[in-house]
């Protein structure tokens, strides 16, 4: 019972911050060896203030090692760019698939021009808080933006490559929410804004006790603090630096109801299933920092972004600049650690041909990145890594979830005519199978152009849904539209849809990371760390998680733990100041 005392004394003070008197980071560490190594400073938070710091370097410069990227996702792309940028070119990427882009997957459906994203969808990009209408940038996103400037720039603004943005519609006053909700006098599902006219026909709360809204107000203390979502919007780094060390990677939601506020089971239960949430880290930065729909009971509303033309779009971009280290369909299926006069060096292993004719390769390299999730490298032969990395690589360490998407083409948008046309956002169904129908944000309102409904769901649903053949599932999702539109709508499907669940991808198993208590602390500094001369990165390896800056904060850290490895301090710097600039303060 201590150590829930100690917490919640930690978050008495955690939930009430100024903006006047703001948070700052622990205090930044530095290599008293002469060999500074990125493990030598603050992995929770402001790691690169340390690496703004150096001076120095006792490690010999080595700018001509080899290196292996394993993955051709955003990371492995990213790192290899980056690396490019300040002269280190001996590099390859090994990519398991056919394709660059990992879990970015944009699939132009039946022949069209009409778009779906089977991986991610939509970028966050500022938010707008009531209280004083002032709007504020999600500033580790923004890496996102500045890559594709930067890319734009390598590849001459040529419209076979560019990268553009729209904007995202998040929500729209016309989208039809059926599950849970009550019905219009004449019977129609509402809208969103018919509820926000009259909240009677929302969706109830689970429970409506006393108990109920008084340990739902605990909570929001925790998640909804608009001051401490500012903070985490303006440098998310040294934020996640001061929940870790406020304890609030220490405790389940869970347990913080029923051991320190003393909750019922019932009233815990209630909390926690209405959220896909267990850590309170990743539920403040995920669900209330970017869920801010605008609502009448939201702080405010995020504005989003999209790419126009989908993801892919992004990832096709680094292929002019990585083509000639890129090979493609090669899977690795173990990793050696070769040590030869004093030095370590990487072996990486593949097979060629199947059955009697299959033959066993190898490629050395002085250094390896790994940049493909855990859910792939628990399928590889590697060496034995610390304990810590060890379990946090392995099947019971660091969590993930997976998500399906269903993508379906209709001769045209029937659900931008009528009285109550839906632009953009998405509607529930009253199956909670189905989950989400989201309508397209680009096209809109243009005459004769067909048109996708792409369902989206994630959690528990995902994973059974790998139980239902391609077919089931879209029949499922058509006649869950048909039940919002009306069955008229079944004329005009076309029959042409794409379907994706990710626990099904041969090349990932996964969609993205959903660390348990106690595994940002723990695990986060071990991906720091350089054993066997291999370094881990990848969304999984960031204290963000599941977000495409998650991927491109990997690659610049391990681009960074590489430079510094290899005596390289200039040009670490360098690509320090470049990407994580406008948080550096060593003041």
């Amino acid at each position: 019972m201590a150590k829930f005392q100690a917490v919640g004394l930690l978050l008495a003070a955690f939930v009430c911050p100024s903006l006047s008197n703001p948070i700052h980071a622990p205090n930044v560490t530095s290599s008293q060896n002469g060999k500074p190594l990125l493990e030598d400073f603050d992995a929770l938070g402001a790691w690169f203030d340390g690496v703004a710091a150096i001076n120095h370097s006792s490690i010999p410069r080595q700018p001509n090692v080899s290196i292996a990227i394993v993955g051709g996702g955003i990371s492995g792309l990213a790192t290899a760019l980056m690396l490019d940028s300040v002269g280190i070119h001996n590099w390859e990427i090994i990519e398991a698939s056919e394709r660059v882009g990992g879990r970015f997957r944009t699939k132009y459906v039946g022949g069209t021009q009409e778009w779906a994203e089977m991986g991610p969808m939509r970028l966050p990009y500022n938010v707008t808080y009531r209280s004083d209408n002032s709007t504020h940038v999600y500033s580790d996103h923004q890496m996102v933006f500045q890559l594709a400037d930067w890319l734009n720039d390598l590849n001459h603004n040529d419209s076979h490559w560019k990268v553009d943005f729209i904007p995202w519609i998040q929500h729209h006053p016309n989208e039809l929410l059926a599950r849970g909700t009550g019905r219009l006098p004449d019977g129609r599902v509402p809208t969103r804004a018919d509820i926000q006219a009259n909240s009677s026909l929302g969706t109830a709360a689970p429970l409506t006790s006393t108990e109920y809204n008084d340990t739902k107000a605990k909570m929001n203390q925790i998640l909804k603090v608009e001051n401490r979502l500012k903070a985490i919007q303006r440098d998310v780094w040294r934020q996640h630096g001061v929940a870790m060390a406020e304890g609030l990677d220490d405790v389940s939601e869970q347990a913080m109801m029923r051991l320190e506020w003393h909750a019922s089971e019932n009233v815990t239960d209630a909390i926690w299933t209405n959220t896909d949430y267990d850590v309170f880290w990743d539920e403040m930065t995920h669900n209330s920092n970017l869920g801010l729909d605008g609502g009448s009971g939201s702080l405010g509303e995020t504005q989003w972004k999209c790419v126009d033309g989908g993801f892919n779009r992004l990832s096709d971009a680094f292929i002019p600049h990585v083509s000639d280290r890129l090979t493609l369909n090669r899977k690795i299926t173990k990793l050696d650690p070769i040590e030869a006069n004093g030095t370590t060096r990487t072996r990486l292993s593949w097979y060629e041909g199947s059955g009697k004719n299959r033959t066993t390769h190898t490629k050395d390299f002085d250094y390896t990145i790994m940049a493909v999730p855990f859910t792939m490298t628990r399928f590889m032969d590697l060496p034995s890594f610390s304990s810590v990395l060890s379990r946090a690589s392995s099947e019971a360490g660091l969590r993930f979830k997976s998500a399906c998407k269903v993508s379906l083409l209709f001769e045209e948008r029937f659900w931008e005519k009528g009285e109550r046309p839906i632009f953009g956002g998405y509607s529930q169904p009253e199956s909670a199978a189905v989950g989400a129908l989201y309508y397209p944000v680009y096209g809109l309102n243009e005459t004769g152009r067909p048109g996708l409904i792409t369902h989206y769901r994630g959690g528990d649903w995902s994973d059974r849904f790998v139980s239902f053949s391609d077919e089931q599932h879209a029949e499922l999702v058509l006649d869950a539209i048909a039940d919002l539109h009306g069955e008229e709508v079944l004329d005009l499907y076309t029959g042409d849809f794409e379907r994706l669940c990710w626990l099904q991808d041969e090349h990932t198993a996964t969609s993205w990371t959903r660390p348990d208590i106690e595994q940002h602390k723990l695990y986060i500094p071990s991906y720091h760390k350089t054993e066997h001369n291999t370094i881990f990165i990848g969304e999984h390896t960031a204290p963000t998680h599941a977000w495409v800056s998650s991927s491109l904060h990997s690659s610049v850290r391990g681009a960074v733990q590489l430079l510094l490895g290899l005596g390289l301090v200039d040009e670490a710097k360098e690509l320090n100041q470049r990407w994580m600039g406008r948080w550096i303060d060593l003041e």
